[in-house]
């Protein structure tokens, strides 16, 4: 039950955040609430890393580069915190992804992963699945809030959570 509440802190606490810029997010963003990761300061570069490799990606089509959106990022979390319960496009509660992001009325877009130890890993994993590519190089998409999440007693312990707006 205290693990409960904590969970539930920390979400409320990220989702109502008001981040000042892009890396005060991604330091909020890797904090896990239950498991100290060895490689925890690294971690803290992820969502950049992660933006840089798929706007590489991106750069080979043509399509314009993502700007980082830190409400993005925020929902993000929230549904990186649900994955270890529920590894899904439909969240815990029975609801769409989507009722977790910011500005439902634009284009929105979610990729999931679980497992992969670093960025180049998960943008991989992505480029080799034809949904989560399509997302990557959709050319409507115009932000992206990226998380990457660890937590030591759940099934993949690494999960990565990306969120598109257009």
């Amino acid at each position: 039950m205290k693990k409960f509440f904590l969970s539930v802190a920390i979400v409320f606490l990220v989702a109502t955040m008001n981040f000042t810029d892009a890396s005060a997010a991604q330091k909020v963003i890797v904090v896990n609430d239950e498991a100290r990761w060895n490689q925890k300061a690294a971690t803290e570069n992820f969502p950049m890393e992660v933006l840089r490799l798929v706007n590489k990606e991106r750069a080979k089509v043509g399509a314009n580069p993502l700007v980082f959106a830190k409400d993005l990022a925020a929902s993000a979390y929230v549904r990186a915190v649900e994955l270890p319960q529920k590894f899904s496009h439909t969240r815990p509660n029975g609801t769409k992804c989507f009722t977790a992001m910011p500005n439902r009325g634009h284009i929105l877009g979610e990729n999931l992963a679980g497992g992969q130890t670093t960025p180049k890993q998960v943008v991989q994993a992505w480029m080799d699945s034809k949904t989560h590519r399509d997302n990557i190089l959709n050319k409507q998409y115009t932000e992206l809030g990226v998380v990457y999440y660890y937590r030591a007693d759940s099934k993949y312990k690494h999960y990565w959570v990306q969120h598109f707006r257009g």
